[in-house]
Parts: C-alpha cells; sequence; structure tokens
C-alpha cells in the first residue's frame, strides 16, 4: 500500500500545483485586464476631452449666434455625460478589483 500512497500524494501535489497555476494565471489576466480597462478609459476620456475642446472654440469662433449656443450646448452635453460614463466604469472597475 506504500506505493498506492506515494502514488495518491504525488497526485494530489500535481492536482494542487495545477490549481495554483491556474489560479496565478486568473489573478493575473485579471489585473492585465483592469489595467486595460484603466488605459482604455484614460484614452477614451482623453479623446472626449479633445472633442469638446474643439467643439467650444468652433462655438467661440462662429459669428451665428444661434449655432454658438447650439455648439456651446452640445459640447457642454457631451462634456457632463461622458464625465457620468467614465466615474461609472471606474467605479464599476475599483468594485471590481475590490471583490
Amino acid at each position: 500500500m506504500s506505493t498506492e500512497t506515494n502514488a495518491r500524494n504525488v497526485t494530489l501535489e500535481a492536482v494542487e500545483q495545477a490549481n495554483k497555476q491556474v489560479r496565478d494565471f486568473g489573478e493575473r489576466a485579471t489585473g492585465t485586464s483592469r489595467a486595460f480597462g484603466q488605459l482604455t478609459l484614460d484614452a477614451y476620456e482623453q479623446a472626449v476631452t479633445n472633442f469638446v475642446e474643439f467643439e467650444h472654440k468652433a462655438a467661440e469662433a462662429t459669428p451665428v449666434e444661434w449655432v454658438k449656443a447650439a455648439l456651446g450646448a452640445h459640447a457642454s452635453f457631451v462634456e457632463e455625460l461622458t464625465g457620468a460614463y467614465v466615474r461609472a466604469a471606474r467605479s464599476l472597475l475599483e468594485q471590481a478589483s475590490a471583490a
């Protein structure tokens, strides 16, 4: 029975090692995904910020008052909506990190 016990111990050790490797891989993958999510949000936020700045400048440059008002209102709307979206997405990423 000693051989059987040794075989069982070796098998259990191999299974435990495989479980540890899978768990480690999952943790690394999750961390990488989280970092990628943060980078994606940063890039999205910067792109929208650049667009909104351009739209505000276009609104200032136009001589037509109603166009100025429409561009300014749209830029403000996009800015506020994007801010809310990015805050919500970052909050979800933080909640996922804590879990």
